[in-house]
Order: structure tokens, then sequence, then C-alpha cells
């Protein structure tokens, strides 16, 4: 069962490394320029680029999301997208090198196919 569901919340479909903004849009139900503004604000705040972990961190803390650490135990595999996201019921924010995705009701949506990507940790609900 193929659980990936492309997801463009921009409303002129760009596709411009706009990770961050198109996962939060989901788990939080905001528009892509409600987002942009929330990461714009606190980026200002804190001196850094909106797409900066710290960044889109402290938005997700302040909306209740608690951090989920990975462990990778000697011998272990790392879970995928895909295997986290069909434990999903509300959203999941998760992080795989280089990108994050949010995850919901058994689905992951992206622009792209990411379920092969392993997670490093991931954000839910507290």
């Amino acid at each position: 069962m193929n659980n990936y569901v492309k997801y463009n919340p921009n409303e002129k479909q760009k596709h411009a490394g706009d990770c961050v903004i198109r996962a939060l849009c989901k788990a939080l139900n905001k528009t892509w320029l409600e987002v942009f503004d929330l990461l714009v604000n606190e980026a200002r705040k804190q001196q850094r680029i909106i797409s900066e972990k710290e960044v889109y961190e402290q938005i997700l803390f302040e909306h209740g999301f608690i951090y989920n650490k990975i462990s990778n135990k000697k011998g272990s595999k790392r879970p995928r997208v895909f295997e986290k996201a069909k434990e999903s019921t509300t959203p999941i924010v998760m992080n795989v090198a280089n990108h994050i995705v949010t995850a919901e009701n058994g689905k992951y949506y992206d622009i792209w196919d990411s379920g092969n990507r392993c997670l490093y940790g991931y954000y839910t609900k507290g």
C-alpha cells in the first residue's frame, strides 16, 4: 500500500525548496502564507534563516508539539517515513536528512515521494 499523497499548499504551485513551510502547513492546518509569516517573524526574532531547525521548532513548540528523538542502536535500522506515517492519526512532523515532511491519518504529504527517507526524529502533539 502506497501511503504517499502529493501535497503542495503553495497557491501558485511553486516548488521552491519550501519543505519547512509545506510540512508546517499540513501540521498546523494553515495556509502557505500564514506559515511563511510565522516563520519570518520567528526568524527575525532569532536572527536566523526561516528554514533553520531552531526557527520551525519554536513554532511547533508554541503549537503544542514535542520532539521525539529516534534512538539508533548499533545494528538497528532507522524507521522510514512511510513506516512512521502508517502509525499516525494526528499530525507527525518528521525530520529526515535535509528535509522535513508531515504525516497524518496513515499518509505522508509532500511534493515528492520521500517515503524511503530515514527518520532522525519527529514532532507530535503533546
